[in-house]
């Protein structure tokens, strides 16, 4: 059950997802469900049922984001025992859908990808049934709540962490086995909602696909490459401009900064005018071209969680990454060696200076991130994982002491 049509590839948690579920399209019997938007995704929809045996799309109208009617909606949710984002995806239709599903089809496994499509599948009996959780949802939220200052936007951010912890509690509590993308995401769901039933699958990047161009970067130029519509990103790029982009260009007043994602907002935009050299593109067709040309790679996230998919795809085109610790939470690499880390304004600078300065250090961390991805994050490695974990869920459940109901037919996913 997928939260939308993964076509365009246009988010981590889109690429993630495709990446895992077409290679496992091609060993199973896949059904789908997700949310679209039939006016405007109708591309996305023919490419899902192209992809697996069958696809179903529950009609879908989203508030764009900063709309009035999206802060209308906000507020009017406030009295509901579910965060906004949880709760415009618990729909009836689609629970319907998925009950249809089950009730005519014997399956393994009933796979919730995100939160947002176990929440309206809990009241569903079917067994056994799997969350794969990108993010620790609530963790996510907290952090964005705690750096928060607008009193207004606080309050609401409190009651969507708080809300959101207790559906993602209810849900992991619930669902027979949680997969996570990190061992400390497994961490804190262990500790926050005392389960034992974790799994983590590790990060992937498509090493063909992204590879050392060849072609020569600009000097002195960086990129920032992720969904501007993401909070977290554009929170990460804003500090990045105000506190970290004026003390480079102190020192490189020829540097430039491109920002490389969909629906950058009008206060992104803003801010990026009042810098020099700063080029907002929204969305492309093909990130490779814009990392291609630039020396550095910036991942200067203050708020959140799972893995970062744009870290190792960096890393698969031979280009030096610096980032924050939350920016780069999660993933397996070390400091020093394969990426830098830096986490106030000063020494996020002066790692980027450092690294502009000394080629010798810079091409010394290409050559080790690109081995790295190469050796232990291709997708077919990930999707391997993905099989096995699923299988052992499958073998559980069907053991005489499951509470599990057994499935009528193998090789069969939901």
């Amino acid at each position: 059950m997928l939260r939308q049509p993964l076509f365009p590839p246009d988010t981590g948690g889109k690429v993630r997802s495709l990446n895992i579920f077409s290679r496992l399209a091609k060993r199973a019997s896949i059904d789908a469900v997700s949310f679209a938007d039939r006016a405007t995704e109708t591309e996305g929809i023919w490419s899902m049922k192209r992809m697996f045996r069958s696809y179903i799309a529950v009609p879908w109208d989203e508030a764009p984001k900063n709309s009035i009617r999206f802060y209308l909606e906000v507020l009017a949710n406030q009295i509901s025992p579910l965060p906004y984002t949880l709760a415009k995806c618990n729909r009836p239709e689609f629970q319907s859908a998925v009950k249809a599903l089950t009730s005519r089809n014997g399956y393994d496994v009933v796979l919730c990808d995100f939160l947002h499509t176990a929440v309206p599948l809990l009241p569903i009996p079917y067994r056994p049934k799997v969350i794969f959780e990108h993010n620790v949802e609530f963790q996510l939220r907290k952090r964005r709540w705690e750096l928060e200052a607008h009193w207004l936007r606080r309050w609401i951010l409190g009651n969507e962490w708080r809300k959101t912890r207790a559906a993602e509690a209810k849900v992991c509590r619930s669902l027979d086995h949680v997969i996570c993308v990190s061992s400390e995401d497994a961490q804190t769901l262990r500790s926050e909602f005392g389960i034992d039933s974790v799994s983590v699958l590790p990060t992937g990047v498509d090493t063909d696909y992204f590879r050392p161009s060849g072609t020569g970067a600009q000097r002195g130029r960086m990129v920032f490459v992720g969904s501007m519509d993401w909070d977290p990103n554009e929170d990460g790029v804003v500090w990045f401009l105000e506190e970290i982009y004026p003390r480079i260009r102190q020192e490189i007043p020829e540097a430039g900064f491109y920002i490389v994602g969909r629906n950058p907002s009008a206060r992104l935009r803003r801010v990026a005018d009042a810098n020099p050299g700063v080029v907002v593109t929204g969305r492309v067709g093909d990130v490779r071209p814009y990392l291609a040309a630039s020396e550095i790679v910036v991942v200067p996230l203050r708020v959140g969680g799972g893995t970062r998919i744009k870290i190792p795809e960096a890393m698969a085109m031979a280009k030096p990454v610096v980032s924050t610790s939350i920016g780069a939470e999660g993933l397996p690499f070390q400091n020093g060696r394969e990426l830098c880390i830096a986490d106030q304004p000063e020494e996020f600078a002066r790692t980027v200076l450092r690294l502009f300065d000394n080629d010798r250090l810079r091409e010394s961390i290409n050559a080790a991130a690109r081995t790295s991805v190469v050796e232990k994050h291709g997708w077919d490695v990930v999707a391997d994982s993905m099989e096995a974990i699923l299988k052992q869920v499958i073998r559980d459940a069907a053991a005489p002491s499951s509470r599990g109901v057994q499935p009528a037919a193998r090789q069969r996913m939901a």
